[in-house]
C-alpha cells in the first residue's frame, strides 16, 4: 500500500499540475506516472447508491467524499449534492474537477467536528464513504454512535444512510485501496458489529456484499438472498477469470451450503454496503425491477456507462439481463424488452432495457477451443453482414477525423501519430476490404462461450456498434484485449507482442483466422497501432482516463516496429 506521506505528496503534485495546466491536462500529466490512482477519478466507481433511486431524489450528502467519484455520480440522479471532505487538498481537487467537468449542482462543505452544519430532516440520502474516527483514542464505538445519530438527525422521514465500509476480517485477495488519511483511523468492524450499531439507533437495515470493495463496487447483492449469493459463488472464478489467482477461491466457494455461504460472506467479504432507513423503507428502483419481472434475486454489475442486473429465478437460474442508464428515476419508467436481430443490435434509447439471459461463461482467453469458437462466431457474423467495399473516401474521412481528435489530446503530442495514420491509410487502401457489421467493443468480458453447445453469445451492444464498418476492428481489439491479460498491463502486452507471453498461442490463432478470412497476410502492427489510436478517442468519449495506458502501448509498438 502506498504510504500516507507519499500519497499526500502525490496529491500536492497533482494540484500543482492542475494549477499550471488546467484540470484535464494536469490530471492527464499526473496519471502518466501514477496510473494506480486512476480509479479514484472514475465516476463509475461512485455507484454504491444507485439501487436507492426513488421518487425522493432531491438532496443528498456525501461524507468522506475523497476525490469526488460519488458526488459526481450522484449529480446525475439528485437535484442537489453536498460533498463533505475534511482534507483541504482533496476538497480543492474536487472543486477543480467539478468546474472542469462543468458540473454545477455539487456544493463543497467543511465540518471539522462530529456535528453536521445542516438543519433537521434535510437530506433524502446520506452516503458515508468509509467510517473514519478523528479522535486517536479507544472510544471508536461511542464516537461512531454519536456521529450516526447526527446523520440520522439530518435524514428525511423517507431518507436513507448508505454506508460503504471495510470489513476488519475481509479477505486480502483484493488489493487495499490507496490514500488513507494520516489523522484518522478507519473504523474496521465486522458485519455483526456494524449491523448491531445501526440497529441500536433504530435504523431499518438492508445489507449487501460488494466486490472488490465499496470503492470499486463492481458486483453486489443482498446478503440475505441465498439464491443470488449461490449463483455468484458458483460463478465467482468465471467473473474474475482474467486473474487466475481467483480460481482456487472459486473452486472452494462452490462446495459451500447455504448456512456456510452466508456465514462466510459476513465474515470475510472485503467490504459491505448497509442501507439504513430512518423510518419506513420506501420503494426503490430494484423493487420496481422485481415487481415488473417477477424475478426476486438479482446481482448488480457496475459498468462504465450503465448498470447491469443479472436476474435469477427461484432455482438460481439466470433468466434475464437488465440494463439501466445512469440517470434520475421516478419509478414510473417502463422496462423496455429488446431482441437483437441484425441490423437492430444497438441498445434503444430507453432508460431501462431487458433481454433474455444468454448462456455461456466469459471467454477464457488462454483456452484454444474458446478462441476457435469465438473466431467461428466472428467470421460467420461478418460473412452474414458483409456489404460493399470500404471506399477510399470513407478511409480518408475516418483518418482525418482521427487526426483531428488526437490533435486535441496533450499526451499524444510526443508521438508521431500522424505518420502512423498515414501508413495505415495507404495500407488499408491496398487491401480492399468489404464492410461488415462491427460490435465495436469485442473483448473478453463481452463474449460468452457455451462449451456444452459449442456456441458463442455476445453481449453489450452499445453506441460503438456499426451496421457497416471496418471488419478488422473487432479482430484487432479482441487481440489487444487478450494481450494485456491477466493484469491489464503494458508488460503483459509487450511479452505477448514479442512472442513469449501467455497468450502467444491464441494470438497466433486469431492472426491465422484473419489471414484466411481476409485472404491476406496482414501487417498486424500497423493495424493494431491504428486501432489503439482510435480506441484512445473512444476512451475519452466514455469519460475515462484509461487511454494513458494505451499511449504506453503505442510506444511499445513503435519500438517493435523498428
Amino acid at each position: 500500500m502506498i504510504g500516507t506521506l507519499n500519497t499526500e505528496n502525490k496529491l500536492s503534485n497533482l494540484l500543482s499540475n492542475i494549477h499550471d495546466a488546467g484540470y484535464s491536462d494536469g490530471l492527464e500529466q499526473f496519471l502518466k506516472d501514477n496510473l494506480e490512482y486512476e480509479y479514484r477519478f472514475k465516476k463509475m466507481e461512485g455507484s454504491i447508491a444507485f439501487r436507492l433511486n426513488n421518487e425522493y431524489n432531491s438532496r443528498c450528502l456525501v461524507i468522506n467524499s475523497d476525490l469526488g467519484n460519488i458526488p459526481e455520480n450522484l449529480s446525475q440522479t439528485f437535484d442537489q449534492v453536498y460533498s463533505l471532505e475534511t482534507d483541504n487538498e482533496k476538497s480543492l481537487i474536487q472543486k477543480l474537477r467539478f468546474e472542469g467537468n462543468k458540473i454545477h449542482n455539487i456544493k463543497l462543505v467543511k465540518s471539522e467536528d462530529q456535528s453536521l452544519p445542516f438543519p433537521d430532516k434535510h437530506f433524502d440520502l446520506v452516503v458515508l464513504n468509509g467510517i473514519k474516527i478523528k479522535n486517536q483514542n479507544n472510544h471508536f464505538e461511542s464516537e461512531l454512535n454519536d456521529y450516526l445519530k447526527e446523520i440520522k438527525r439530518v435524514l428525511t422521514k423517507n431518507g436513507c444512510l448508505c454506508a460503504g465500509v471495510h470489513n476488519k476480517r475481509g479477505l486480502k485477495i483484493f488489493e487495499r485501496e490507496i490514500g488513507d488519511d494520516k489523522n484518522k483511523k478507519n473504523f474496521l468492524s465486522s458485519f455483526d458489529g456494524y449491523k448491531a450499531i445501526f440497529n441500536s439507533l433504530g435504523f431499518q437495515v438492508k445489507s449487501y456484499w460488494v466486490l472488490p470493495s465499496h470503492e470499486k463496487p463492481h458486483y453486489s447483492g443482498n446478503i440475505e438472498d441465498d439464491v443470488s449469493l449461490t449463483w455468484f459463488f458458483q460463478n465467482f472464478d468465471k467473473k474474475f477469470s482474467v486473474d487466475k489467482k481467483f480460481s482456487v477461491v472459486g473452486k472452494f466457494l462452490k462446495t459451500l451450503n447455504p448456512k456456510t455461504r452466508r456465514l462466510l460472506v459476513k465474515q470475510f467479504s472485503p467490504s459491505f454496503l448497509f442501507y439504513c432507513y430512518s423510518d419506513k423503507i420506501p420503494e426503490n428502483l430494484e423493487d420496481v425491477i422485481v415487481k415488473n419481472t417477477g424475478l426476486k434475486s438479482l446481482i448488480q454489475n457496475i459498468r462504465h456507462s450503465k448498470i447491469m442486473y443479472i436476474l435469477l429465478d427461484k432455482f438460481g437460474e439466470p433468466k434475464k439481463i437488465l440494463f439501466c442508464k445512469l440517470d434520475k428515476y421516478d419509478l414510473k419508467e417502463k422496462i423496455f424488452p429488446i431482441k437483437r436481430i441484425f441490423p437492430d443490435m444497438q441498445d434503444p434509447d430507453e432508460k431501462i432495457t431487458i433481454e433474455n439471459w444468454m448462456s455461456g461463461e466469459i471467454l477464457d482467453p488462454l483456452n484454444n477451443n474458446d478462441v476457435y469458437l469465438t473466431m467461428d462466431w466472428l467470421t460467420n457474423f461478418q460473412n452474414n453482414t458483409m456489404s460493399e467495399l470500404l471506399s477510399p473516401e470513407e478511409i480518408e474521412e475516418e483518418t482525418n477525423r482521427l487526426k483531428h481528435d488526437l490533435s486535441e489530446i496533450d499526451a499524444m503530442k510526443s508521438l508521431p501519430y500522424e505518420k502512423w495514420i498515414e501508413e495505415y491509410k495507404q495500407y488499408i487502401n491496398s487491401i480492399k476490404i468489404r464492410k461488415t457489421a462491427v460490435h465495436g467493443d469485442f473483448q473478453v468480458r463481452n463474449i460468452l462461450v457455451d462449451r456444452q453447445n459449442s456456441s458463442v453469445n455476445v453481449i453489450d451492444w452499445d453506441w460503438r456498434f456499426q451496421e457497416k464498418g471496418n471488419p478488422i476492428y473487432d479482430f484487432i481489439w479482441l487481440s489487444t484485449n487478450i494481450m494485456m491479460l491477466p493484469n491489464n498491463t503494458v508488460d503483459e502486452f509487450q511479452s505477448n507482442l514479442i512472442g513469449n507471453g501467455k497468450a502467444t498461442n491464441v494470438i497466433k490463432i486469431i492472426k491465422d483466422t484473419m489471414k484466411k478470412h481476409f485472404q491476406h497476410d496482414l501487417d498486424f502492427i500497423k493495424l493494431q497501432r491504428f486501432m489503439i489510436l482510435r480506441f484512445i478517442t473512444i476512451k475519452i468519449k466514455d469519460g475515462t482516463l484509461g487511454y494513458l495506458l494505451y499511449i504506453k502501448m503505442l510506444r511499445v509498438l513503435s519500438q517493435q516496429a523498428h
